[in-house]
C-alpha cells in the first residue's frame, strides 16, 4: 500500500521523540486523527491497524492513517521513534502494483536522466510534486542509521523551542520522508526485477560524483579508478540506465550550470568556463552553442532582456503607489 503526498506543503509536526514499551504494557485501541511515523530500533513490536498485524523489527518503518484503528496484539519488548504529524494533502494511491512498480521506474528513470534539475514527469504538471510513501517498509541497516540521524536532529529542535522551531521539524521531517521514499522505490523496482542493485548502485555512484565534482578534470580512467571497473564497463552501464554516456551526461550538466551563472551572475565568460570545468574558453563557447544554439554571451543577453519587462512592470507599480 503507498499515499501520495504533496511535497509543496510542510508537514505539522506535532510531536516527535523515541521509548521503550515492555510488558505488560500494550498499546491501547485507539483512532489517533494524525498521522504517525514508527521507526523500530530494537525489539520487536507487534501492531494491528484496521484488521491487518504487523510484526515490526528493527528498521521497519510503519505509516498509521489518521482515521486507522491500530491496537497492540501481544506485549513484547521495543525500542522505537515516533512522530505524530498533520499534513493538509496526503491520498491513498489508486494504481494496482504493477501500475506503481511502472510509476515508479518512470519517475526514477526520469530523474536519472535529467542532468539539468529541471525534470518533466509524464503525469502533468502537479505529479512532479507527489511523493510516493510506503504504508510499511524495511530499511537496511545503512538506510535506518540515515533515517536515525535525521529522527535525533528532529527531536533536539523539537525540544529546544526556539522561534520556528516546529516550521525547521516540519522541513526535516519532509526531507525525511523523502529518505524514506527513494529507498522503498528503489527496494521495489530492485525487488521486481526492474533495477540490478549492484550495477544501479554503481550508476548512483558515478552520477552523484559527476554532480559534485563537474568542475573538475574528469577522464576515464580517473573514473576507472575510482570506481573500480574497467571504463568501458562502466560506460555502458550508466548509458543502460541514464540513456547517455559518462561524459556526454558530465557536458550537459556543466552547460545547464554554465546557464545558471550566465543568467544569475555577472562573473566573466572566462570565469564561468573555468567554473564549469572548461579549460578553454573557445571550447566551452563552442559546446555551449551546440548545446544552447547561441553563443555564452549571446545567452545571457537575451535572458537579460527577457527579464527587463518584469522589472520595469515592477518599477512602474511601485511608482504609481508612491
Amino acid at each position: 500500500m503507498y499515499f501520495i503526498l504533496d511535497s509543496r506543503s510542510i508537514p505539522k509536526v506535532r510531536l516527535v521523540d523515541e521509548t521503550i514499551i515492555e510488558p505488560p504494557y500494550v498499546h491501547r485501541r485507539r483512532i489517533p486523527h494524525e498521522w504517525i511515523i514508527y521507526l523500530i530500533k530494537n525489539g520487536v513490536m507487534e501492531l494491528e491497524e484496521d484488521g491487518i498485524s504487523y510484526h515490526l523489527v528493527p528498521g521497519d518503518f510503519l505509516l498509521l492513517s489518521p482515521d486507522g484503528q491500530h491496537e497492540g496484539r501481544k506485549a513484547t519488548y521495543c525500542e522505537y521513534f515516533y512522530i505524530h504529524f498533520q499534513h493538509a494533502n496526503i491520498r491513498m494511491a489508486e494504481a494496482d502494483e504493477q501500475q506503481l512498480r511502472e510509476r515508479m521506474y518512470s519517475v526514477r528513470n526520469e530523474a536519472l536522466r535529467s542532468s539539468s534539475g529541471y525534470q518533466t514527469y509524464p503525469y502533468g504538471e502537479e505529479t512532479e510534486w507527489d511523493l510516493l510513501l510506503p504504508k510499511y517498509c524495511h530499511m537496511t541497516d545503512e538506510a535506518a542509521v540515515s533515517l536515525t540521524r535525521s529522527l535525533h536532529d528532529m527531536e533536539l529542535n523539537d525540544r529546544d523551542h526556539m522561534e520556528y522551531y516546529k516550521t525547521l521539524c516540519g522541513c526535516q521531517l519532509l526531507q525525511l520522508l523523502v529518505q524514506v521514499s527513494r529507498y522503498c522505490l528503489s527496494d521495489e523496482l530492485e525487488s521486481a526485477g526492474m533495477l540490478s542493485a549492484r550495477s544501479y548502485q554503481k550508476v548512483l555512484e558515478v552520477q552523484n560524483y559527476l554532480h559534485t565534482s563537474y568542475q573538475e578534470q574528469i577522464t576515464g580512467d580517473l573514473l576507472a579508478s575510482r570506481f573500480h571497473m574497467n571504463f568501458d564497463y562502466l560506460n555502458s552501464l550508466f548509458r543502460q540506465s541514464v540513456g547517455r554516456p559518462i561524459f556526454q551526461y558530465l557536458c550537459s550538466l556543466r552547460i545547464a550550470r554554465a546557464k545558471e551563472l550566465l543568467t544569475t551572475t555577472s562573473m566573466r565568460i572566462s570565469q564561468i568556463s573555468e567554473q564549469v570545468g572548461f579549460t578553454d574558453e573557445s571550447y566551452f563557447s563552442k559546446v555551449f552553442k551546440k548545446y544552447t544554439g547561441s553563443c555564452p554571451a549571446d545567452y545571457a543577453k537575451v535572458s537579460f532582456n527577457n527579464r527587463e519587462p518584469s522589472l520595469s512592470t515592477y518599477g512602474s507599480a511601485s511608482g504609481s503607489n508612491n
